[in-house]
């Protein structure tokens, strides 16, 4: 783990997930904390050998790969920790990220650190636009990921976009990507269009002066799965045979964790589809079927 310079005060650590650093006065926010303790021991380190004092987390958002080293370093330093409102939910109550991605009380094979960070004490709410209270960075509205996430910008215009954007090599290598609301992706995309900035740091993607390529990527690849589903939808189909029919097609292997994030897009798709009265769902023998709208619904419950 290494601290990379972007301007004066502005950094970011590099890693499976992309972190922020904001240093004032020997004074550091972190901007998410990465996967687990380890992260949290290895930012310490970072942290320790400038002389600096962690003052604050930002977290973008409540998954566990932004979170997992929160428990640590709020241990270790008394550092405050802000969020929005219903991300501070799931940072103090970990274990509801699998319970709402498997829709019921998870499995043991769900019970992991990948999607389950140790608890963490949110300090201060946040709201998800505008100057975050007491410090000199701005929070942007960047929903769709997940439920209330955030982007963060620092004064020296540097732009962390948390998982707002995917690098291509994510997208080639899984096709699609974890959504839990579409539309709201797409207004983020839309934001993120009309923004400035001197850098923009995403997650899971290399640091860029320009999105817009990015961006572009991105939109495709939902346009893509929707026209894939909606081919789909041409005979009643159940949405966990939609699902196969996904993993199949992009050849991804499946395990338990990889399963309720493919479920939770995939859903996130046919209600974006159904809210565009593109398909609709139909109810046959106990199955709850998506069949495309204008189909003679008669004809197939026969």
């Amino acid at each position: 783990m290494e601290l990379r310079k972007v301007t004066e005060n502005t950094y970011y650590i590099p890693g499976p997930t992309n972190l922020g650093l904001f240093v004032e006065d020997k004074k550091a926010i972190l901007i998410d904390s990465g996967n687990d303790e380890s992260a949290g021991r290895k930012v310490l380190r970072l942290l320790e050998e400038k002389g600096w004092k962690l003052s604050k987390i930002i977290n973008t958002h409540s998954n566990a790969d932004h979170i997992g080293g929160n428990a640590y370093l709020q241990k270790k330093t008394g550092c405050d920790i802000l969020a929005t409102a219903l991300e501070s939910i799931f940072i103090q109550e970990p274990s509801l990220e699998p319970c709402f991605l498997w829709g019921a009380f998870p499995f043991k094979a769900l019970r992991n650190k990948f999607l389950q960070a140790q608890a963490s004490k949110v300090t201060q709410l946040i709201d998800t636009e505008g100057i975050i209270y007491d410090t000199p960075l701005q929070a942007f509205p960047l929903e769709g990921h997940f439920i209330q996430m955030i982007g963060v910008k620092t004064p020296d215009e540097v732009l962390f976009i948390a998982d707002s954007l995917f690098s291509p090599e994510i997208i080639s290598k899984y096709g699609l990507t974890v959504k839990s609301d579409i539309e709201k992706t797409l207004d983020t995309y839309s934001l993120l269009t009309g923004l400035s900035a001197k850098l923009f740091v995403p997650a899971h993607a290399q640091p860029t002066d320009d999105i817009n390529n990015l961006i572009r990527i991105n939109q495709e690849q939902i346009e893509i799965i929707n026209q894939k589903i909606i081919n789909y939808c041409v005979q009643p189909v159940s949405r966990e045979r939609i699902l196969q029919l996904l993993v199949n097609d992009y050849q991804l292997p499946l395990s338990s964790v990889q399963f309720v994030l493919t479920h939770i897009t995939i859903s996130a798709h046919l209600t974006y589809l159904n809210d565009k009265q593109l398909i609709k769902p139909i109810f046959k023998e106990g199955e709850m079927l998506w069949i495309r709208n204008g189909t003679n619904i008669q004809e197939i419950i026969k």
